[in-house]
């Protein structure tokens, strides 16, 4: 097609399904655990930063396992360098070669009696802190050390202090970095930076580098920024005394006697929440069986039946009028401040976490962090990209020096690609230059080879890119894992050439790209939106109400699975980097009064019409409502389709069972059938009815939290949505829908006050559901009909939704 010049047009056919590690049973796929995308509505929705670190704990309780000697070998081969072709077999051994090469660093040079010093004044500390100084002694000795070992395929050491690393004690100083307008401030214990950025901050009349780096940072000293930290070092030190070094080293691998750290058998239940899910954003299962604890939870139809008190009681739909006293409601507010109080230290493995998600946050598409905990004398590599976490076997740094010493080798041989970052995206840290993506686009031929199959000629093709990082519409994310949705301006002078199609309205000639980690066996979001405009050409309720895709762009070399598959773990579940230019669309959350209300309504009819087709989006929220301006009136879009299904497809594969991990909805507004210890294992199926009721909820959130356009800034109704998990927002949810919408505290909205009049109306209605085996629930159109149609105004109802006259 011409104007998606990423690719040829995508048939749907082409994604293979892939469901290892998924019964057939099951209905749809499992809730999972962790931040996933609940960063990228912080500004939207208003999330915390800090609220987020639960999610960030359910992250990372949940790991994959890695041997500490597969780590580092795998690890030595991508230091290799590409122009030399190293034989298997020498590629094998890199890891024996290197623990060969450094053992002479290790026993009886001058280098090493100085890390031996250093390492003996550790173990003698019997405090955390004052241990640091004498940690990063003997790392950055060690690395100078280094610089004259010479392991065949790897390049040798360059004196350039833009490249060249060192570790720097941090604590107590702070990194602090903005996500959409929210501030986080961290105290990484030791840092690991660039020679120059350590200069960079060292008061002006002080030049050495290495003794200001083992000293905690005075008021004097400049912070670092996140962009420059290449890696954290996080510390617990329960132990007063450690064993010294031994006096000679040898290859052997020291068995630590904790070989993984278990941060869910190192907490208590009070300091983290026992079950993991995330408060907003579409959540993925765990792919290890999960220690998670599920407290018991009434089923919410169940509940919704028990609450119902006769047919002639909601005669206007609405819910009842449930009193409570004052010292409940005394009770419960206190309660609540209980819960929101954040322990004083959390745990290295979520303090790890958080470090992560700064380093991710800090760069347009960093592909994966390492990071590291020091737990007395054993290291613990952390690798982190958007499929899951993996754990490496700890290192004992002072008694397996050698193997401390590779790896110091492997940080230090490291570019910025082995650090994570995108090659194209930042060659160097904090680039913000024009980019150009090139790729080979398939022509398709009438003539035939000699065996008689269809040739495709293929050119190469250049898309020109330039990213506004700093603009204020940028949309970060701040997780872990899941799709890391990351949306900026872009402008392109090759995009800008290409023709528009005629189905589609929107005449801006502003361009927004979305970078993101789809799951690889999902089918892809450009394929869907192919299908999704083939139905807009013949359904009116569809045209004009999505996206525009311009183009798109998968990244080949950024899957998941690469490193999972060299070190012998599943890769199930892998996720990829794609971006797509979008033509520019504008929040529906901007808009106010009868104006919001038919955008809303258009984009119900327009999820409805692709439903019927098909095409199943199932992750209705209020950051997939945007719009355009068309001939002086707001045409709303239903936005977003890359967690959508298209029901043909599914059915044409075997046993119909579900694609990919991710289970679809951002919590705050997916059903309450749906956040069910049933719904969160897999066991109940997402249906039309569930869409329905996501719309009810994304109305109500946005009647009761935005006035004139904006969101409020203090005293917002529905916080307490954000900061549990699917099984609380659940219980939050049905006490609102039974008590909290009669509260007096409820502020009435202004700017809002017909929409949120339909919305308690639908409310009702949601209230007085029988459960699934209601006959008015199981029908597609009665649902429609009754829990939204019955309830829109009438001059809403006839409107013309295309012409606007």
């Amino acid at each position: 097609m011409a104007n998606n010049a990423g690719a040829t047009a995508p048939v749907v056919t082409n994604t293979p399904p892939r469901n290892p590690g998924l019964p057939t049973d099951i209905k749809s796929t499992p809730h999972a655990v962790g931040s996933a995308v609940v960063s990228e509505h912080i500004d939207a929705l208003g999330v915390n930063v800090s609220d987020i670190r639960p999610w960030i704990g359910r992250d990372v309780k949940n790991f994959q396992q890695s041997g500490a000697d597969t780590m580092l070998q795998q690890l030595l081969e991508t230091c290799t360098d590409d122009s030399q072709s190293l034989p298997p077999s020498q590629k094998s051994t890199l890891l024996d070669t290197s623990l060969e090469a450094v053992l002479n660093l290790c026993n009886g040079s001058s280098i090493a009696q100085k890390i031996k010093q250093h390492l003996t004044k550790l173990c003698n500390i019997e405090s955390e802190t004052p241990s640091y100084s004498d940690f990063v002694l003997a790392a950055n000795h060690a690395l100078r050390g280094l610089r004259k070992v010479n392991v065949p395929g790897i390049p040798a050491f360059e004196n350039d202090a833009e490249t060249e690393i060192l570790f720097h004690v941090n604590d107590p100083a702070v990194i602090s970095q903005t996500h959409q307008g929210k501030k986080s401030i961290r105290k990484p214990d030791v840092v690991v930076v660039s020679y120059k950025s350590a200069a960079d901050i060292i008061p002006e009349g002080k030049s050495d580098v290495y003794q200001s780096a083992c000293k905690k940072p005075t008021k004097d000293h400049e912070n670092f920024q996140w962009m420059e930290v290449r890696t954290t070092f996080e510390f617990k030190r329960p132990k007063k005394r450690l064993p010294h070094p031994p006096s000679t080293y040898n290859k052997d691998y020291v068995v630590p006697a904790v070989l993984y750290m278990d941060y869910m058998k190192e907490t208590n239940a009070s300091a983290e929440p026992t079950d993991s899910r995330p408060a907003t954003g579409p959540v993925e299962t765990s792919y290890k069986k999960s220690n998670e604890r599920k407290p018991p939870i009434q089923n919410i139809s169940e509940r919704l039946r028990s609450n119902k008190r006769g047919s002639d009681h909601l005669g206007s739909h609405e819910p009842p009028n449930i009193k409570r006293s004052k010292q409940d409601e005394e009770e419960e507010e206190e309660e609540k401040k209980k819960k929101k109080k954040e322990p004083k230290k959390h745990h290295p493995v979520v303090q790890n976490g958080l470090y992560v998600a700064e380093m991710f946050a800090a760069h347009t598409a960093r592909q994966h962090v390492i990071s590291f905990i020091v737990n007395n004398d054993i290291i613990y590599l952390w690798w982190f990209d958007r499929h899951h976490t993996i754990q490496c076997a700890g290192i004992n740094f002072i008694q397996d020096l050698p193997r401390f010493m590779v790896l110091l080798f492997i940080m230090q041989c490291m570019g910025y690609k082995q650090w994570g970052l995108h090659p194209l995206f930042e060659p160097e840290p904090g680039y913000t230059g024009e980019i150009i993506v090139e790729y080979e686009e398939n022509e398709e031929k009438d003539n035939r080879d000699k065996e008689g199959q269809d040739k495709k000629k293929s050119r190469k093709k250049h898309v020109d890119l330039t990213l506004d990082l700093k603009s204020d519409k940028r949309t970060t994310h701040f997780g872990l894992r899941g799709r890391a949705t990351t949306v900026f301006p872009v402008k392109s002078k090759a995009l800008s050439a290409l023709p528009q199609r005629s189905h589609f309205r929107n005449k801006s000639t502003e361009f927004v790209a979305k970078l993101f980690w789809p799951e690889e066996a999902r089918q892809s979001e450009p394929e869907i939106l192919e299908e999704v405009y083939k139905i807009a050409q013949e359904d009116p309720d569809v045209l004009g109400h999505i996206p525009e895709m311009v183009w798109f762009h998968k990244f080949e070399g950024t899957s998941t699975a690469i490193i999972r598959k060299a070190l012998g773990i599943d890769d199930a579940g892998s996720r990829a980097l794609y971006i797509i230019v979008f033509r520019k669309l504008d929040p529906i959350t901007t808009l106010n009064g009868k104006e919001f209300l038919l955008a809303w309504w258009e984009a119900v009819k327009c999820h409805r019409a692709l439903w019927k087709r098909g095409v199943h989006h199932r992750d209705v929220s209020p950051s997939n409502l945007m719009g355009y301006r068309f001939d002086g009136r707001f045409m709303s879009v239903l936005n977003d389709f890359d967690l959508s299904s298209i029901i043909q497809l599914m059915s044409s594969l075997k046993h119909d069972r579900p694609r990919g991990f991710e289970r679809t909805g951002t919590v705050p507004f997916m059903s309450l059938d749906l956040l069910t210890p049933e719904a969160i294992a897999g066991e109940v199926e997402h249906v039309y009815r569930h869409d329905v009721e996501s719309f009810i909820w994304v109305l109500t959130w946005i009647c009761l939290r935005y006035e004139g356009g904006n969101l409020l800034r203090k005293d917002r109704p529905l916080d307490e949505w954000l900061t549990v998990d699917a099984l609380g927002c659940a219980k939050e949810k049905a006490a609102f829908m039974f008590q909290g919408i009669r509260s007096k505290r409820l502020r009435t909205p202004i700017s809002h006050e017909v929409s949120w009049g339909v919305a308690k109306g639908c409310l009702g209605v949601v209230h007085s559901y029988g459960g699934p085996s209601d006959p008015a629930a199981t029908d597609d159109e009665e649902v429609f009909k009754t829990w939204l149609q019955d309830n829109m105004p009438k001059d809403i109802l006839h409107g013309n939704l295309l012409s606007g006259q």
